[in-house]
């Protein structure tokens, strides 16, 4: 069994170059999300900063949604291959058009039409991840680094390569290898047909409603500070790219090693407890000389908030009707509640002060507690999984114990099944299942990834392990 579990929480190439994917994205975003807001407090003003932050995050909560809506239009590889590579040069574009052109109205549209395009190539990206990472042990980890590189990489560029020509370089060649990992992935049936055959699976709307539940409160709180953050870094009085946002940078690594204990065993109540911590970052900002200990405070907690919005929703997607659109559905939800919260807050905070978002804040916390306190109680008090756990297991179900410890779609657990009881071909195979040779090679492609084998002789050595484990 020692082996099985090898092969399971094997990191592989393919898992590191979506991981690398994924960094990139998360790195494009926010530079070009802060890049928006200064370009935009010097062209039209600061008081605008925040309206403009508002409408550009929506922007990108359409864009994650345009993504799905663009894989029911475009059916064939092919066409959503050119398609993205079209998404990603009007991105590039609209890039040279924010930096260069100095018409408000120029400036506001092409900001706009930019967040769209990259939330759309950020749908794609958290779509495959969803499809790659599904069943694997290691996606906290793959994701949580990635999204802390993604943050120094942005702290360095915006303070020690300052200039235009350098956030243009940054994006174009962000962008060029983003598209590149999108269009040749290592698995091709992500471009082509979802894995797991989505038509086969029925959304859990109990568990969608908690997920969305939560991250729409956890954002409301986060929206309470950020919009306070945006306007203050507007107006000069704070840098968001200091050394305090290295703390975000560590959190969300801190947090993706944590998830992936014991199968997200410490992930939710990790999230609530720095939640409630958060709730001190605003009483520290009314105060110029403590707000390096608010951001630093608020930036802890965004880590496991961004990491809990991304990693809920990634794991969730693959059991879907609809992986498409529940993949990014943790960072719609996110970028619509803080772009209604984001002009409203800083009127609250000038007029009634701190002492009214801490109060919110703990309301709100209180309320994500209540939601996932189930979960959360459930998770530290559950058994381990069945397969490590018994001693022996029944021939009669050991085939659908392997095939659920791997997480095998419904249609890779026939294919398995063939593989493993008969001697037939591929060909053979494929006309029993009435479905294509090319089909099918998909299929075993994505049972030797989960497995961690190359071939049907290690699939059966990995399989008779797991069944003869003591």
């Amino acid at each position: 069994m020692d082996t099985v579990n090898i092969n399971r929480r094997k990191i592989t190439k393919s898992a590191l170059i979506q991981g690398i994917c994924f960094a990139l994205c998360f790195f494009t975003f926010q530079l070009a999300e802060f890049t928006v807001n200064d370009k935009a407090a010097a062209l039209i003003g600061v008081s605008s900063v925040n309206a403009v932050y508002s409408i550009g995050i929506a922007c990108t909560a359409v864009g994650f949604l345009s993504f799905s809506l663009a894989r029911r239009l475009f059916q064939k590889d092919s066409a959503r291959r050119v398609f993205i590579c079209i998404v990603g040069a009007f991105s590039i574009f609209f890039t040279v058009q924010i930096l260069f052109v100095k018409t408000q109205l120029i400036f506001l549209i092409s900001s706009f039409l930019l967040l769209l395009a990259l939330g759309h190539i950020s749908g794609c990206v958290y779509y495959n991840s969803a499809m790659l990472f599904d069943g694997k042990e290691y996606t906290g980890r793959i994701i949580g680094v990635g999204m802390g590189c993604a943050v120094v990489m942005q702290y360095v560029v915006q303070n020690l390569f300052v200039t235009d020509a350098a956030f243009l370089l940054s994006m174009v060649f962000s962008v060029a290898v983003l598209l590149y990992i999108i269009i040749k992935p290592s698995h091709d049936w992500i471009l082509e047909n979802p894995l797991p055959y989505s038509s086969e699976n029925k959304t859990d709307y109990k568990t969608a409603t908690i997920l969305v539940s939560s991250v729409i409160i956890m954002s409301l709180i986060i929206g309470l500070i950020d919009g306070v953050v945006v306007s203050k870094h507007a107006q000069g009085e704070l840098s968001v790219s200091s050394n305090a946002r290295l703390f975000y940078a560590a959190s969300l690594i801190a947090a993706g090693f944590i998830s992936d204990i014991n199968n997200r065993k410490y992930f939710a109540l990790s999230t609530v407890c720095t939640m409630f911590f958060s709730t001190i970052s605003t009483a520290f900002m009314a105060n110029s000389a403590t707000f390096f200990m608010g951001t630093a405070a608020m930036y802890i907690y965004s880590g496991f908030y961004v990491m809990f919005l991304t990693l809920s929703f990634i794991d969730f997607a693959p059991k879907t009707k609809a992986p498409t659109l529940w993949a990014g559905m943790g960072r719609i939800c996110r970028s619509f509640v803080i772009s209604f919260t984001a002009v409203p807050v800083v009127y609250i905070f000038e007029y009634f002060g701190s002492s009214s978002l801490v109060m919110g804040s703990c309301v709100l916390s209180i309320a994500v507690l209540l939601i996932l306190l189930k979960d959360i109680i459930s998770a530290m008090y559950a058994q381990k999984d069945t397969a490590e756990n018994n001693d022996t297991i029944s021939n009669e179900n050991a085939l659908n114990t392997y095939c659920e410890y791997y997480g095998f779609t419904p249609r890779e657990t026939e294919v398995f099944e063939k593989l493993i009881v008969t001697e037939n071909g591929n060909q053979e195979i494929a006309d029993e299942l009435f479905i294509s040779r090319r089909v099918l090679q998909r299929h075993v492609a994505s049972i030797y990834e989960k497995t961690g084998t190359k071939n049907r002789i290690g699939l059966y050595q990995s399989y008779w392990d797991f069944t003869s484990k003591k």
